[in-house]
Order: C-alpha cells, then sequence, then structure tokens
C-alpha cells in the first residue's frame, strides 16, 4: 500500500510539472469551477454549503459545481482526481488532508495569488502558518479549533451530575450513573471503526502519558500505552463504549440524545442545528468540555482541528478560486457559518465580532485549544496506513483476539517496519 501510495505521488508530482508549465490561458467569460471536499456531504453542512455556491454565482456570474465524498475517502478520492486529469479547482482540506495533498506538489502558492499583502492583514498569523510548508503558502485558512470532548448537559443533569467530569476517575462514574439511568443511551460515543478511531485514541494516549512517535519520528508507545489500550477493552466490556461506531455516527447518536459524551470539532453545533435544536439553545444539549486528566493539574489534551482551502496550480481558473476562497472567508459568509454550524470564522475582522466573542457554545472549543496538539500523523505522508494499523490493532483487542500488551507489541512492531 505505501508503495502504490508514493508511486501515485511521484506521478502527481510530475504531472504538476507539467501542467504548470503549460497553463491555460484564462477562458474568456463565466467560469464553471470546480469545489470539492466532505462538508458538502454531511447533512448538517448540506444546505449552507448550497447557500455558498447560489450566493457566490449570483454575486459573480460564475459558476460552481460541488464534488463531495465522506471525510475518510476525500484525500484518497482528490489523489485520484487529480491523477486522472479531471478539473479540480479548489477543495476543502482538513490538516491531515492538507498535508498528503501538498505533499504531490500540486497545490498553488497562494502568496503568488492572493497577494502576502492580502494574507497578512486578513488572517492571523498562527492560522497562516498551519497552511505553510517551506516559505510557500499552500492552504488559506477557512475555520480553526480543537477536536475536544462534547457532552449533553441534560443527560448528565438526569444522572446527577451538574457539571461534566474533570478526571478520568470522575469520568467513569459518571458514565457508570448515565449506564444506571436505563434510558439505552451510549454512555461515550468514541469512535471504534475508520480512520476517526485512531484519531479520538491519540489524545487518550497523551492523557495516559504516552505518545505513539517520539520527535525524531521513531515509534516510541511508552508506559501508559497498555494502560490507555486496556481502559478502551473495560469500557466496552462495562458497556460504556460500543463497536462500529465512526465519528457520523457518533454526531446523529447524539443529536438525536442517545449518546452523552463523543469527541468532535465546533461543527457539531450543526448536527444538533439539523436536529431541530434552537442555534440559541444548543449549548443546552451540545456543550464542549476540557478532556478529563488522570491527574488534577494535568493539561487538558485535544487535537488540533482547522479547515483550509487550498487551489491548484493546474487550474485554468485559479483567479475564480481565488475569489470565491475570498467570498467564503468574508464577514458575512463566515459569520452564517458560525451561526448555523459553530465554526469559528479565522479572518482578524470577523473574529472580533461580538458574536464571535461571546459565544458560550464557542468558548469550550477555543478553551481547549489553548493545549491543544497537531495530530501525530498529520506531517506524514503514510498517515492513512499509519491509522489502519491503529485501528486494526486497537479493534483486535477490543473484540478479544489479543490482550492490550499484545496490541501495543504488534503496533509498535508494525509501525517500526514502516
Amino acid at each position: 500500500m505505501k508503495k502504490a501510495f508514493s508511486l501515485l505521488l511521484v506521478s502527481l508530482m510530475a504531472f504538476s510539472l507539467i501542467a504548470g508549465g503549460s497553463a491555460e490561458a484564462q477562458a474568456e467569460g463565466p467560469a464553471t469551477i470546480v469545489w470539492a471536499g466532505w462538508s458538502g456531504e454531511e447533512e448538517a453542512s448540506k444546505a449552507i454549503f448550497e447557500e455558498m455556491r447560489s450566493g457566490y454565482e449570483s454575486e459573480s456570474g460564475n459558476k460552481v459545481n460541488w464534488v463531495g465524498w465522506t471525510w475518510a475517502d476525500t484525500a484518497q478520492q482528490l489523489l485520484i482526481r487529480l491523477q486522472g486529469g479531471e478539473q479540480l479547482d479548489i477543495a476543502q482540506a482538513d490538516i491531515g488532508i492538507f498535508n498528503t495533498i501538498a505533499q504531490t506538489g500540486t497545490l498553488a502558492d497562494l502568496n503568488e495569488i492572493f497577494g502576502a499583502e492580502y494574507l497578512a492583514s486578513t488572517f492571523p498569523e498562527a492560522t497562516l502558518e498551519v497552511g505553510r510548508i517551506d516559505g510557500k503558502q499552500l492552504g488559506l485558512p477557512w475555520s480553526m479549533a480543537a477536536i475536544t470532548m462534547v457532552y449533553n448537559p441534560e443527560i448528565l443533569k438526569r444522572a446527577g451530575w451538574d457539571n461534566p467530569p474533570a478526571t478520568v476517575a470522575e469520568f467513569e462514574e459518571c458514565m457508570a450513573d448515565i449506564a444506571a439511568l436505563g434510558e439505552g443511551i451510549i454512555p461515550y460515543g468514541v469512535s471504534t471503526k475508520d480512520a476517526t478511531a485512531a484519531g479520538d485514541l491519540m489524545p487518550w494516549l497523551w492523557t495516559f502519558g504516552t505518545t505513539i512517535f517520539n520527535e525524531d519520528g521513531s515509534v516510541n508507545l511508552g508506559e501508559g500505552a497498555v494502560e490507555t489500550i486496556q481502559w478502551y477493552k473495560d469500557l466496552l466490556d462495562k458497556g460504556y463504549i460500543q463497536m462500529d461506531i465512526g465519528r457520523g455516527d457518533a454526531r446523529q447518536l447524539f443529536a438525536q440524545g442517545k449518546m452523552a459524551f463523543y469527541d468532535d470539532a465546533v461543527l457539531a453545533k450543526g448536527q444538533a442545528v439539523a436536529a431541530g435544536v434552537d442555534p440559541a439553545e444548543v449549548v443546552n444539549v451540545c456543550s464542549a468540555m476540557p478532556r478529563p486528566v488522570l491527574n488534577e493539574g494535568d493539561d487538558p489534551q485535544s487535537t488540533m482541528w482547522g479547515h483550509m482551502l487550498v487551489i491548484f496550480d493546474a487550474s485554468k481558473y485559479k483567479d475564480e478560486a481565488a475569489d470565491f476562497a475570498k467570498y467564503l472567508v468574508s464577514d458575512d459568509v463566515a459569520l452564517k457559518y458560525f451561526e448555523q454550524n459553530g465554526m469559528p470564522p479565522v479572518t482578524i475582522s470577523a473574529s472580533e465580532n461580538e458574536a464571535v466573542t461571546n459565544d458560550q457554545y464557542l468558548k469550550g472549543f477555543m478553551d481547549s485549544t489553548a493545549t491543544a496538539k497537531l495530530d501525530e500523523t498529520a506531517r506524514m505522508i503514510n498517515a492513512n496506513e499509519i491509522k489502519t494499523i491503529i485501528v486494526e490493532e486497537l479493534q483486535a483487542t477490543l473484540l478479544g483476539q489479543t490482550t492490550a500488551e499484545e496490541c501495543v507489541e504488534a503496533l509498535r512492531t508494525r509501525l517500526e517496519a514502516l
């Protein structure tokens, strides 16, 4: 798999060089640009994405065609589309997808398209840095915060908890109380399938004092790894978590009031609103919280999360794609996206809007962002393969096929062989 993926990247780099050297002239008249990603496929975001497209079309006279997949398939599908030479002008990319696509050499340097002055005056430096590689601005900030834990305050109150648990021990007690309600509510919707399972596991490994990799890229999985995996297995045995749960499954169950906790980004709000919750009342059924810590005084762990927009160097509509990107990050559009889905705007002007600074829902995510870390695989070219290995070995233990010790040893052996 790794060799095939590497060959795909090499072929894409070659394609980029050829396409970049023979770019077509801008077409005259209205343009039809292709926008790709995943959020437009999700029920909670479909309406606002359609509004974004139609609003820009009315304003510009150009047309925007959306091409979407699930989040888990987006990186691979973008690569396949690029290799096939199909039109692709602008795409939504989170931190992990961004790195995968950036490695192909197919992204345009936004300093050249927008101008460094516009970028510096519009976005905070910290958000620009996330999309900058080797001095090139390959990603335009769109929305950034942390992936942390969200909870349903109403469910917790019924279980006797006025405030969310602050430590792992309290978290276990709270899950036991929720299970005791007898309402069929899943206490914690931690992901146990697809790539989101690896993403959810990382901050728990950090919570228990270990990492997957050392800073030099070598495999770590030190003390705390076995404890983390065994903790997962204990939660499953007690019925606090379930198999075959991914991020999408958790979002739906949580929005239906059938789950008390799960891990997500700020867009969790959109799912609740799509389920009929008044945006002003979302915090009553969907609030963010710091991840419980192992020991009092520890820093709560969370994963840095962010959406960017990328423009492809081979596109003959780079200027139109840039105009569309400016439209998407404009205050009016960004604030409406924030109102409907809770997606925090990243421009300096929109971030200072009172609607953003006074929002209690967003505050929980921004507080968690203070100690958030980048996903350990975010800058690795074989991130998908690494996550696949993690999920396979984690599932084997959860299903009782291996012990926690065997899981960690298998992880170490397989990751070291990459």
